[in-house]
């Protein structure tokens, strides 16, 4: 029989979209061409963040957490998912300004957030450096195993039906006379014929796209990660503490330029996640010792008791880049049968879950949880 839909890429969008179209009583199929979770999913972090602005991320941010929460407790698999809090520190007296701004809006916007005084933050980790201006406690923020979860949804949406293919890439796609709707998806083990595709194959959909002739503005925007030994649970006692500048990060541009800011994460097991780097250098696995050395360097700054911990392995992913930092969650407005759930950056963690609830009610015809018109394809007027 058929697929009602095939789903490209087996990451933490393409899973959540198999495991809510499953939910939704469809017989989805993925396809990822290695194994699942190999792209950002598995080079990833683990912060599920709640006040990435504008407001339509608070908002899928917002309905992901509550997702979370509820796939916590019925998934197959522990995703190691935590409530933890996060919080980010303000470096120079003069930004505080910013980031009380900031936390206005955001508690404007319904969200339980305070400002800490360098004191504050001392008080909250002992192992903060001192010499800091202060920072603010985002307490909705969430922490979970990117590649834990990915394969839990995956097993869970076969336990519902669906097929998930990893190993098998996709060539090509066919379509009805006139490129009206498309028909079939082509790959390296066969035709599956279809009514429906989504592509959420995260930095590398722009190349899927292409295989059916779309311009999918989504570009892969490297990153660099280190992690530790295990240290002490009370390294960090807030799980996620990232540098106020890693916004500023986010939000820099699409040149070759790298930008780094300092983010510090414990995982379940101890171990530490150290990042963070953006550079736009396309599908450039390498990991530039200079880069790693300006990433401890930025870390050390606020936690020089990292100085004396030892790191296991570096290694380099890619964000799914979008030139206005918005995610797409669409259907492809003049083929039909064709969506697309990509372009999340460095959020594909935290916006996974309701992505792919997101696209089942699209696809499924709907009225969908958020209003999305603001992700539509559309609005990337060259396609």
């Amino acid at each position: 029989m058929n697929p009602d839909v095939v789903i490209v890429g087996g990451g933490i969008a393409g899973t959540s979209c198999a495991y809510f179209l499953a939910r939704a009583g469809l017989k989805p199929h993925l396809v990822e061409k290695g194994p699942l979770g190999s792209g950002a999913s598995r080079a990833g972090m683990s912060h599920v963040v709640s006040w990435e602005e504008p407001e339509i991320h608070l908002e899928l941010g917002r309905h992901s957490n509550v997702l979370y929460e509820e796939l916590a407790q019925t998934l197959p698999l522990d995703i190691e998912y935590r409530h933890t809090g996060s919080i980010a520190i303000v470096e120079e007296p003069e930004k505080m300004a910013d980031m009380r701004q900031l936390v206005q809006r955001l508690q404007a916007w319904g969200l339980t957030c305070q400002m800490l005084s360098s004191q504050d933050m001392r008080e909250l980790e002992p192992n903060i450096s001192a010499n800091v201006a202060g920072g603010a406690f985002f307490n909705e923020d969430s922490q979970v195993n990117p590649l834990y979860a990915t394969r839990a949804l995956a097993q869970a949406a076969v336990q519902m039906g669906a097929v998930i293919e990893p190993f098998n890439e996709v060539t090509g796609f066919e379509f009805s006379p006139g490129r009206q709707a498309v028909t079939a998806v082509l790959t390296q083990k066969g035709r599956i014929a279809t009514g429906a595709v989504v592509i959420a194959a995260g930095a590398w959909s722009g190349l899927v796209g292409k295989l059916a002739a779309l311009d999918v503005p989504v570009f892969p925007r490297k990153g660099i990660l280190i992690i530790t030994v295990p240290v002490p649970r009370d390294f960090l006692h807030t799980k996620i503490i990232l540098a106020a500048g890693y916004m500023d990060s986010v939000k820099s541009g699409s040149g070759s330029g790298i930008s780094v800011a300092a983010n510090v994460q414990q995982m379940a097991n101890g171990n530490l996640l150290l990042g963070s780097s953006r550079q736009m250098v396309g599908f450039d696995t390498s990991v530039d010792p200079k880069v790693v050395a300006t990433m401890i360097q930025r870390n050390l700054r606020f936690f020089p008791g990292l100085a004396s911990i030892s790191a296991l392995r570096t290694w380099a992913g890619f964000r799914p880049y979008t030139p206005d930092l918005l995610p797409i969650i669409s259907p492809v407005e003049h083929l039909g049968g064709m969506f697309l759930a990509c372009g999340h950056e460095g959020i594909g963690i935290t916006e996974g879950p309701i992505t792919g609830k997101l696209i089942s009610q699209l696809v499924t015809g709907q009225k969908t949880d958020i209003a999305i018109e603001q992700l539509a394809f559309s609005r990337f007027a060259s396609h």
